[in-house]
């Protein structure tokens, strides 16, 4: 198995304990204050990881690289939101997740197809239609 292979089983475990810890947040609780006392968290993670890990100590980025990582933040911090919107709105664990990994796998599909023209195999669009097929079937038989 190739590291990658492991790190990307890695981390759904590490957001379903993130999105299970979620669930015990007290009611009333600011999300918004919550993903910034987290990201925080991580911010200090990721710098020890950074100085224990990496032959470069060094804190400097290019120009090119920090617009990247303002874009990655955002978008990190919006789906941190989402996510601990949904569970503050009552959502089942159970629920978010064959929701959420589904849409995961559709829009991770799409994205490598229409912004990185990479060529989709049988067994993924295979997948594809089942996660689709899943979501309108759980979807349907939640509103039943």
């Amino acid at each position: 198995m190739q590291s990658w292979q492991i790190f990307t089983i890695l981390a759904p475990l590490f957001f379903v304990v993130y999105q299970a810890l979620s669930k015990l947040l007290p009611k009333g609780t600011s999300i918004f204050l919550v993903n910034a006392y987290a990201s925080l968290v991580g911010l200090v993670v990721m710098l020890a990881m950074h100085f224990l890990l990496t032959s470069n100590k060094s804190l400097a980025i290019g120009p090119r690289t920090a617009w990247l990582t303002l874009g990655i933040g955002t978008f990190i911090a919006l789906g941190n939101l989402a996510i601990l919107k949904a569970f503050a709105s009552g959502a089942p664990q159970s629920g978010f997740t064959v929701l959420y990994n589904p849409a995961y796998v559709i829009f991770g599909l799409a994205l490598g197809f229409l912004v990185w023209h990479e060529k989709l195999n049988a067994p993924q669009l295979g997948g594809a239609l089942l996660a689709i097929v899943g979501v309108v079937l759980i979807g349907y038989f939640k509103a039943a």
